[in-house]
């Protein structure tokens, strides 16, 4: 039991070890435009859609490849049962002569060359094609639309860490506050200028900034470690931003983004490309009532020598000129094209609810936007207000004039708009960035 209990205890030293030897991924700075480059060259749904992009494609040229002349060469080499020689005797002049005819090669070689060419499928080729292509523009659109969504995944991880780095900065900037604020409040205590009750409420507050700084590391730690994973990059990675809020208005009106919604979101190429899909359908399943033409062109050498045995071989060649029309299917062609028609008729029901739902999308963006630039302006004129209603609250206790409970509050009220001016800026970032979503395209 004891050896058992030792070799446990080595394995664990050996994996402590192990894992205290294991470096810790180096740090990095990141930009926004940095971060989204590397999103984009990192993740594995994109990659995934890329793949799907490049199928379509090589999907498109086997259809595409269909209306060509096909050629086709075929040789094969047949060992027959092995015959016997023929023997002819007869008499010329009173003599008897004999004739020995040997028996045929028991090994029959062949080869030919088939070209085939259509001339008229009822449509099916173009159907076909004009198939593959919708499937490509549909395959180009997904991958776009994944695209703006990695987009706008990195954009709201990289606002929420800006958001965590100014709650520690206004954390910060609190703790060094109330330190302040008790180095004055013993001081008059022990001039018997204020009571000991003023030094106990700045040791309070001062508490008080301490657990909110923890707080806000760990909330850097939190949305660091989003950040990190919206990368695809370890989660212990240390990031540094280098980019900081920035308000960016838009000047467009609301109309004029539904507009530009409307011809960039990839969910309308999508639909489009599915409603091209399904007017191909319907010409590939018309095709079905409608004749087929083919050219089919042979020519074959045989010989039982050889393919290569001189000239005693047989050749052969023949043209074929082939119609196929079907003249009844029990129906399955004609009900074919209804399900055909019926599938475009749906798309064209799914295209006008899209287009409400975009404009929706839109418009209810917009406002949030117009409601942050705002709530951003308030936060300005507020922070401006709570900071003079902090410097005359220290000015006055410092002075005698004021109560260490003014200062405390004017602090709070401080802090509180620091924080709502963070809270304003990443709002008002994440709602521009759920406009461009929105819209689809990126505005000036």
């Amino acid at each position: 039991m004891s050896m058992i209990l030792t070799v446990l205890l080595m394995l664990t030293m050996i994996v402590s070890t192990a894992a205290a030897q294991t470096p810790a991924p180096a740090a990095r700075t990141l930009g926004l435009v940095e971060a989204i480059t590397l999103a984009l060259q990192q993740n594995q749904q994109l990659r995934v859609a890329a793949f799907e992009v490049a199928i379509a494609r090589a999907q498109l040229a086997q259809a595409r490849g269909a209306r060509s002349p096909h050629v086709s060469g075929q040789a094969s080499v047949t060992r027959t049962q092995e015959g016997s020689a023929t023997t002819i005797m007869f008499f010329d002049h009173g003599a008897l002569h004999t004739i020995t005819i040997p028996a045929p090669s028991p090994n029959l070689y062949d080869a030919r060359v088939t070209l085939q060419y259509p001339l008229y499928t009822g449509g099916r080729i173009e159907a076909q094609i004009a198939l593959a292509e919708a499937n490509a523009r549909g395959a180009e659109a997904t991958l776009e639309r994944i695209k703006q969504q990695v987009i706008f995944g990195v954009r709201q991880a990289y606002f929420q860490l800006q958001l965590a780095q100014s709650g520690l900065q206004v954390a910060e900037r609190g703790v060094a506050q109330a330190t302040e604020n008790l180095r004055v409040a013993r001081a008059r205590v022990a001039a018997g200028a204020s009571p000991r009750f003023d030094e106990v409420q700045a040791e309070v507050s001062l508490a008080t900034a301490r657990q909110s700084q923890v707080r806000a590391r760990n909330g850097i730690a939190q949305a660091m470690q989003a950040l990190a994973g919206v990368l695809n990059l370890p989660l212990n990675t240390p990031l540094r931003l280098s980019d900081a809020f920035a308000v960016q208005p838009v000047r467009d009106s609301a109309d004029a983004l539904v507009a530009k919604a409307v011809q960039a979101r990839p969910e309308f190429a999508e639909l489009a490309a599915r409603q091209a899909a399904a007017q191909a359908g319907i010409q590939l399943a018309e095709s079905g009532g409608k004749p087929n033409v083919a050219l089919q062109a042979t020519g074959s050498y045989s010989n039982s020598s050889g393919l290569f045995a001189g000239s005693s071989g047989a050749t052969n060649w023949s043209v074929t000129l082939a119609a196929t029309l079907n003249l009844y299917d029990g129906g399955i062609t004609r009900e074919r094209v209804r399900e055909a028609r019926l599938r475009l008729e749906q798309l064209q029901a799914i295209e006008a609810q899209q287009k409400q739902g975009v404009e929706l999308e839109v418009r209810q963006a917009y406002l949030n936007l117009q409601s942050a630039a705002e709530e951003l302006a308030g936060a300005d004129a507020l922070i401006t207000q709570a900071q003079e209603a902090l410097r005359i609250a220290n000015v006055r206790f410092q002075s005698g004039v004021g109560t260490n409970l003014e200062v405390l509050n004017a602090q709070t009220a401080a802090s509180q708009a620091e924080a709502s001016k963070a809270q304003a800026l990443f709002t008002y970032s994440l709602a521009r960035a759920t406009l461009e979503r929105a819209v689809g395209a990126d505005l000036p």
